[in-house]
């Protein structure tokens, strides 16, 4: 069985010209013919499983939201002109986010720059996912073809695991480790493997070589460049099945030599262009990345075992380089979503109070730690123009990014709510009915929404599906406030009855509000750090500030948890009045 490639990448020129040919002739002056280009289609997947193919002309498309976009994508999250998808003047497509509001994803990682497609490159956009079909003539899946003559005639094989050694000469080792010294620094994919298969063409006298990489199975290998040093028009470069899947599937470097085969080397052999041929993985870190092959169609004389190590120590280099690249690019894309994160984070912090609440004999405070970078915990207290004081606490479900972009809305609707509306009870009824129409796949809010009449000493509030406020009036034990049936989160049912609870403080007294990231901090063993130990911790510093009476509850959950990495966020606030 053979393998036939259609030229699949236009040849990438250095110090001469190649061009993939299907019949043996002489080098052509110029250079190659680039690769014919069709108008590609984008194939998106909504998140419901609905399917859309909208056909790309032109050399750039803008895809978004906006009806105007090439590429209108019926998507709540998709920024209005999202991303830019353009073809450059060899051919190749390339995707650009245009500061989108939730970026742009390839092949799992966030872009930060213009990213060169290839096919079978999956795109994340909001909740859909595309990619592009087909990208270019050339860039068609390899074809298979049934050729057992292939085979038969290709000659005597040899094949060795990877668990034998490489033997190599002292002039080829320095030439390894002079190319490896070139190699130091190339994190282009193309331009890396370019640089290998030249090597690999100048050592051996290759007339033909090529050069996959692999994505392991089920996956077909995509070939990234292929060289024809014979020049001629375009065509096929047909070449062995069973020596790429060895080196895929098993890890093994092969030889296919007609010299040694019981055949006339002139007859079938020449027919299918095939004399002597080598493929070997480019395998590092017991990992099969591609393959690297190259055979000779015109010249006699075969490889030998030295060839084979050689070449198989190229492709080991080449596999190397490949692993390094994309390790750059991971740290990379990891960076810029560190300084996202960080920036996300900083925006977050302002939006919550600037500086404790202090009015005559009341004080508030609260302090936030995040589990993750950006917290999905809300807290804000504020005076109203009527002399009360808005308090309030809340834990959006889910953690990290998603559930911090929900706390950045919530907290936009309670200042507008709670600073305009003088009925609490109609107040959360409001926000209530926000939140469930905003709000997608399954996520809720739990929070007190509550007012402090500092006058009457009472804390009035609508608890949606939160821990009780913990009430210290004087003495030595601190407790949750008694409330009637438990309401539902915000978000859940928007016609939901919500009803007010009262908490009456003495003389002084002091109020603290939490979420569940403090009782539920775990210790290294597992163990929860829990409610009764909680309530202790907040008896022993409840006479105290607000201030110091947070900082004493995080030490004591730290104390407990022994700085084992936290859970879900924590968000303690904490009210005295004397």
């Amino acid at each position: 069985m053979a393998l036939t490639l259609r030229v699949n990448r236009p040849p990438r020129v250095l110090n001469r010209t190649f061009r993939i040919c299907r019949a043996a002739g002489t080098r052509a002056p110029g250079p190659a013919t680039p690769t014919e280009t069709m108008s590609p289609t984008v194939q998106i997947t909504y998140r419901d499983g609905k399917r859309q193919a909208i056909p790309i002309a032109g050399t750039e498309a803008i895809i978004g939201r906006d009806a105007s976009c090439d590429v209108t994508l019926d998507d709540s999250i998709t920024s209005r002109r999202h991303a830019r998808l353009y073809r450059d003047p060899a051919g190749a497509y390339w995707i650009q986010d245009l500061r989108s509001k939730n970026g742009t994803i390839v092949n799992k990682r966030v872009i930060t720059a213009p990213v060169r497609l290839h096919e079978g490159d999956q795109i994340e956009i909001g909740d859909c996912i595309l990619s592009l079909s087909p990208m270019s003539r050339a860039a068609a899946e390899p074809v298979l073809v049934n050729d057992p003559n292939l085979e038969a005639t290709v000659g005597a094989a040899s094949a060795w695991g990877a668990q034998q050694k490489l033997e190599l000469s002292q002039k080829r080792l320095q030439t390894l480790y002079d190319l490896n010294t070139r190699l130091t620094g190339r994190f282009d994919r193309n331009d890396l493997l370019g640089e290998v298969l030249d090597i690999c063409i100048e050592a051996f006298r290759f007339e033909r070589a090529g050069v996959a990489v692999w994505r392991g199975a089920p996956h077909p290998p995509e070939w990234i460049i292929l060289r024809d040093a014979r020049g001629g028009p375009p065509g096929e470069l047909r070449i062995s099945r069973s020596l790429v899947d060895d080196a895929l599937h098993n890890a093994r470097r092969g030889i296919r030599d007609a010299a040694d085969a019981a055949v006339d080397p002139t007859a079938s052999m020449v027919s299918y262009n095939i004399r002597s041929a080598m493929c070997v993985p480019m395998e590092y870190h017991q990992t099969v990345h591609g393959v690297l092959y190259g055979d000779r169609v015109t010249s006699t004389g075969g490889y030998t075992r030295e060839d084979i190590d050689y070449f198989a120590a190229l492709g080991r280099l080449g596999a190397m380089g490949l692993a390094n690249a994309q390790l750059v690019e991971e740290i990379k894309a990891r960076q810029q979503v560190e300084l996202q994160l960080q920036w996300a984070r900083q925006i977050q912090t302002n939006l919550f109070p600037a500086e404790p609440l202090a009015e005559g004999a009341l004080a508030v405070d609260a302090l936030n730690d995040p589990g993750q970078k950006v917290s999905g915990d809300y807290y804000d207290y504020f005076p109203r123009p009527d002399g009360l004081i808005a308090v309030v606490i809340a834990d959006v479900c889910g953690k990290g990014a998603p559930a911090a972009l929900l706390m950045a809305n919530f907290q936009a609707a309670v200042q507008v709510t709670l600073a305009q509306e003088a009925d609490l009870l109609r107040a959360a009824e409001l926000l209530n009915r926000l939140v469930c129409r905003n709000v997608k796949d399954s996520r809720f809010i739990t929070g007190i929404v509550g007012l402090l009449n500092p006058v009457q000493r009472t804390f009035t509030y609508v608890n949606a599906g939160h821990p009780p406020p913990v009430v210290w009036n004087g003495g030595g034990s601190a407790a949750p406030n008694p409330e009637a049936d438990s309401a539902l989160p915000f978000g859940i049912e928007p016609d939901f009855p919500y009803a007010l609870n009262v908490v009456r403080l003495g003389q002084p007294g002091s109020l603290f509000m939490y979420t569940d990231g403090a009782p539920d901090a775990e210790d290294p063993r597992g163990d929860k750090f829990g409610d009764a130990r909680l309530f202790e911790a907040i008896a022993a510093a409840a006479s105290l500030p607000p201030g110091e009476m947070l900082v004493r509850t995080r030490r004591a959950i730290s104390q407990f948890t022994r700085n084992h990495p936290l859970v879900d966020d924590i968000t303690l606030l904490a009210v005295r009045l004397d």
